[in-house]
């Protein structure tokens, strides 16, 4: 027998930011001085209400499956959280909870698309959502924006990308890795295009409380006329230090939902009965969110503030999440950007490849990390302008 594997997921890559990330890690290991910028989640512990909530829950057993969409007063303070802070208006049925964001995307896709059916992508994007159209049998249709114009979505460009076959459009805002958020004029061109054409789009917000300079990112599930048309992904991964945990959440119409939950029921059955009770902690958690996201800022002020001093480098300034996205154009360089900056000066970032572009000379860092490590990079990249003087 030939066929021996799953078509659509042997045509899937490995995860870049992974392989790189375990890379750093083997490399530190074997003594060798390295400072890793490609990590994606906080460097900040679970607050501890949460913990200990957890820890209580499970010491009086409660550890049994816990069926369903998930547990209904987290779905409810979910619900009435969207609805205040984004504008979401929706209830407990439109919710299902999820192990992590991640899964809540592979959900939303596998239950929309059937084989051959196009995905438009907004690059530069998140790693994972190539490979998870892939493995669904979908056909990524990558929409590539420009650095020159901030990133920002364009209709005419967004419009080329359509076809016959186009099924849906994921987006991602704040944007890893730009931290870009989305405005008011492209949330407008993007319900033109819902509407319009018909297509459904997932939003995947998972980092839409941390921003910057009092700005926020348009939800594009707060549009009324087109809630269902679109599917909106989130979790408490990055917002409340939560990475471990896996817990995240879908909220879309009804139907959709019911769609989902076939495939979740013959899956994952339901999500740890402990996890959710104490995610429902996270409710209480405004002041030490609050505080992640400024220390967030103050570390992003210093670290694109400097980045940007440095010959070679130009970097936008990020709305949000916690990541730079820098264009770098070193001379005469034979090997990968990313290669050059580890082999030369022991800095760690991803590759802009990663993300969708055909250029080769962007990288994504991570400040993630404590000042100290800001600091250590920083003082290594202004080495490139003796390296390449």
């Amino acid at each position: 027998m030939d066929n021996v594997f799953n078509q659509y997921i042997e045509k899937i890559e490995d995860s870049k930011s992974l392989t790189l990330m375990q890379k750093a890690t083997q490399l530190q290991k074997e003594g060798k001085n390295v400072v890793n910028l490609t990590g994606g989640e906080p460097d900040f512990d679970t607050p501890a209400i949460i913990v200990d909530e957890a820890v209580r829950l499970l010491r009086e057993g409660d550890t049994h499956y816990l069926v369903g969409q998930g547990l209904l007063e987290l779905r409810e303070k979910i619900a009435e959280y969207e609805e205040k802070e984004n504008g979401i208006s929706c209830k407990a049925e439109n919710i299902i909870m999820t192990p992590g964001g991640k899964f809540g995307i592979f959900m939303s896709v596998v239950s929309l698309i059937n084989a051959g059916d196009e995905v438009i992508l907004l690059a530069p994007m998140w790693v994972s959502y190539a490979p998870i159209v892939k493995a669904c049998g979908g056909v990524p249709i990558i929409c590539e924006l420009d650095f020159d114009d901030k990133y920002e979505i364009k209709k005419e460009k967004l419009e080329e990308c359509i076809s016959e076959k186009t099924k849906m459009i994921i987006i991602n805002y704040p944007n890893n890795p730009t931290g870009k958020i989305l405005s008011e004029k492209e949330s407008g061109i993007l319900f033109d295009i819902v509407k319009q054409h018909q297509i459904y789009l997932i939003s995947d917000e998972i980092y839409n409380r941390i921003t910057f300079d009092s700005k926020k990112s348009i939800s594009m599930a707060s549009y009324k006329e087109i809630f269902n048309r679109v599917i909106t992904v989130n979790g408490f991964s990055k917002s409340a230090a939560m990475t471990g945990w896996r817990i995240g959440y879908v909220i879309a119409e009804k139907k959709i939902v019911d769609v989902m939950f076939k495939l979740y029921a013959h899956t994952i059955t339901g999500l740890s009965p402990f996890v959710q009770r104490a995610a429902l902690k996270v409710f209480e958690c405004d002041l030490e969110i609050k505080k992640m996201r400024k220390e967030y800022e103050r570390r992003r002020d210093y670290f694109i503030r400097e980045l940007n001093k440095i010959k070679f480098l130009s970097c936008l300034v990020p709305e949000g999440a916690f990541y730079a996205w820098v264009k770098i154009q070193l001379p005469n360089i034979t090997k990968s950007v990313e290669l050059e900056l580890l082999e030369r000066i022991g800095v760690l970032g991803v590759p802009g490849s990663a993300y969708g572009i055909r250029e080769k000379n962007y990288i994504r860092f991570s400040f993630a990390c404590d000042m100290k490590t800001l600091e250590q990079a920083i003082c290594r990249l202004q080495r490139l302008e003796n390296e390449f003087a």
